[in-house]
């Protein structure tokens, strides 16, 4: 009983946030189209990429990861907070109230999440679900050490105060400046995405897991409007 009274609270509490959606502002991710040459030199540059990825793990050693649990994790900065998750658990907000869709068959690990549980967003690895089914994120929650595979469904509110934005480009040395004072060393490989990035995109900062030898960067940068990303370095 505790528990179905406990769902319809939350299926109350998410009614009411869509209604209030009306009257926020927001962009539709990946609104900023990309031509047919540049999307093709994206996923050409993107492809050689991994497969350079690829053969660096076949040399390196690295722990067994099996089913959907992580190895403890360390944070420090760039993690997010759970503002609310749908009675279906088929979709969540976070602190700056992006959407971001569930894929189905995660609804065991979803209602054990709660509010303001820290998560990391990384990039998916799992070629089948972010390569053809477009889920191209996952979201780690930091307490219950288990993930989710996620696309973005709606972007940060644009009034919303912890919505980050870019404020300024160097395009000779790749860093940018944010509108939440952090300063970021893009990954200069990626130039082909760096050149399409202007003042006033919308960014969700996130981590990068696939660090090696030739990828020593910490986070992601999630350029919304574009929807892509770039690995990126947090200057001090």
């Amino acid at each position: 009983m505790k528990t179905l009274i406990k769902f319809i609270v939350v299926a109350i509490f998410i009614s009411s946030s869509l209604y209030a959606q009306d009257s926020v502002r927001r962009i539709e991710p990946g609104s900023r189209k990309l031509t047919k040459s540049e999307l093709y030199e994206i996923n050409q540059a993107k492809k050689e990429e991994l497969k350079q990825s690829e053969n660096l793990n076949k040399k390196e050693s690295s722990p067994l990861i099996s089913g959907n649990t992580y190895p403890p994790l360390i944070f420090e900065n760039d993690t997010h907070n759970i503002t609310g998750i749908s009675a279906f658990g088929d979709f969540l907000v976070i602190e700056d109230g992006s959407q971001w869709r569930i894929k189905q068959g995660y609804a065991q690990e979803v209602y054990l999440w709660k509010e303001l549980d820290p998560i990391i967003i990384c990039l998916n690895d799992s070629i089948i679900s972010s390569y053809f089914q477009g889920y191209k994120y996952k979201m780690i929650n930091a307490r219950t050490n288990t993930a989710i595979e996620v696309i973005l469904e709606l972007s940060p509110i644009l009034e919303n105060p912890y919505t980050i934005q870019v404020v300024a480009l160097n395009p000779m040395t790749y860093e940018v400046l944010l509108s939440d004072n952090t300063y970021f060393k893009c990954d200069p490989s990626q130039y082909y995405l760096f050149q399409k990035w202007i003042p006033g995109d919308l960014i969700i900062v996130g981590t990068n897991l696939k660090k090696g030898w030739f990828n020593s960067f910490d986070n992601i940068l999630i350029n919304v409007n574009l929807l892509q990303e770039i690995k990126a370095q947090r200057l001090e």
